[in-house]
């Protein structure tokens, strides 16, 4: 609560510091403006659709030889064929945990007789369609590891390392949107004895395939999303799979050699004890723990407060309130996939002069209220970039200041329903196509799982 407090005071001293040359309505187009974008995964690539369509001059910095962000497979751990760090977190027999119809393109539909949670695999080639049919590619620049982005003399200077060749290259922005994507730096914890497992410990981040852990003693620890998928590939492979967690759900039927587990108290040399006072000898131990927020490359010029927790303070959960020239795509919590499209719309509506955002000391204003806002409802500022429940009253907001399209509210509700069902049938849940009616309508039925799960009509 403290920490909470301290942050609202620095903001009021920021609202007293704010450029008192923004009155009224804070326009942002340019004419013959630069905009730099970072990263060419979902995020990246939706707000180059909107610029490309809106006539801005743009540029997108790619780290990776590949468009496509964390939906590519790649077999490298650790660093690329360029020692770039590898930022996807893509896996063999991956499927989508949430109808694609929450994860389309605004307008850009998959093929209707596409399954409605297809494999990664398929869904790649999806991006990889959209960049073909809005002929982004020559926007895109690949092998760009960007590695500075600062406020100077009125201006956005980025800095970026070209992979291919190690050189240093440093362009002038007028506009920087970073859209670096949400799974890139892996939440690790810290237990007594780690140090001394003479297994290997690694983070979901770099799971790559089930046939590793072929008759092995494995260890997962967290029932998120990455948990639980990785809880359904490996029950059945693993000599025994135990799996730490504390949620409460309908635990399918897994196989005999699935145990759960309790909270990991601390670890062997050769396994791990558990808080319910049982050890067992383990192989292998897969944290499904999570990732944080990570942008190492702003500097502190930007006048952003910037954590693996949150981001603050950014209007919409977009706007940089200190300097509104910069932008975020994907620092929004709780959310459908849909939600960065929209925030894209946003952003290049915000460029190419399409509507004018509040004043700086109004947005920030606004900022406050919701900040106090958690505070009433005893939540903590990790909770800032949060929508949650909110997320189709967050829709509308942007809509609203915007005109940006506005996200049918049926989506609000297949999420809601896809996040209860696959608690209650993780092992089948998948096995259900869904149709849009309406803005407010869809059916579900059952599609005969087997092969389905396998079509992808999308040709490249």
């Amino acid at each position: 609560m403290m920490y909470l407090l301290s942050v609202l005071w620095s903001c009021i001293i920021l609202l007293l510091c704010l450029n008192s040359n923004y009155i009224g309505g804070l326009a942002l187009s340019l004419p013959d403006s630069h905009t730099c974008v970072i990263g060419a995964g979902y995020s990246g690539l939706a707000v180059s659709r909107y610029l490309k369509e809106f006539g801005v001059n743009f540029t997108v910095f790619e780290a990776s030889r590949y468009v496509g962000g964390t939906w590519r497979f790649d077999p490298h751990v650790g660093l690329d064929e360029d020692g770039t760090p590898v930022l996807t977190s893509m896996y063999k027999y991956l499927r989508t945990n949430t109808p694609r119809q929450t994860m389309e393109f605004g307008g850009f539909p998959f093929p209707a007789n596409a399954p409605s949670y297809p494999t990664g695999t398929c869904f790649y080639k999806y991006l990889q369609s959209f960049v073909k049919h809005f002929d982004l590619m020559p926007n895109i620049h690949v092998r760009s590891f960007v590695t500075s982005v600062k406020w100077i003399d009125h201006h956005w200077e980025l800095t970026y390392t070209q992979t291919d060749e190690r050189i240093n290259n440093t362009v002038s922005c007028d506009f920087v949107i970073i859209a670096n994507g949400q799974y890139v730096r892996p939440l690790l914890p810290n237990f007594p004895g780690q140090d001394i497992f003479n297994g290997s410990i690694i983070h979901s981040h770099d799971y790559r395939e089930p046939e590793t852990y072929k008759g092995r003693r494995v260890l997962l620890v967290g029932a998120g999303p990455s948990g639980l998928d990785l809880a359904g590939q490996l029950h059945n492979i693993t000599a025994k799979l135990f799996h730490s967690h504390h949620l409460v759900y309908n635990q399918p039927k897994f196989s005999e050699h699935y145990f759960k587990k309790p909270d990991v108290e601390a670890f062997t040399t050769d396994g791990v004890v558990f808080k319910d006072g049982t050890i067992e000898e383990v192989d292998d131990v897969i944290f499904c723990t999570g990732y944080e927020f990570y942008h190492p490359f702003l500097d502190k010029s930007c006048g952003l407060t910037v954590s693996g927790k949150f981001i603050l303070p950014l209007h919409q959960n977009i706007v940089n309130i200190r300097h509104p020239s910069m932008s975020f795509i994907g620092v929004v919590n709780k959310v459908i996939t849909r939600v960065m499209d929209a925030q894209a719309e946003y952003v290049a509506s915000l460029i190419a002069g399409k509507f004018k955002l509040p004043s700086q000391e109004e947005m920030l204003k606004i900022w406050l209220a919701h900040v106090y806002k958690l505070q009433y409802q005893h939540k903590k500022i990790i909770d800032v970039n949060t929508v949650g429940s909110d997320m189709d009253q967050y829709l509308g907001n942007l809509t609203k200041e915007a005109g940006v399209t506005r996200v049918p509210t049926v989506l609000t509700e297949i999420r809601d329903f896809n996040a209860k069902n696959r608690l209650e049938d993780l092992l089948n849940y998948r096995d259900y196509d869904y149709k849009i009616i309406d803005s407010n309508n869809y059916k579900r039925w059952h599609n005969g799982g087997g092969n389905r799960a396998e079509e992808c009509p999308i040709e490249l």
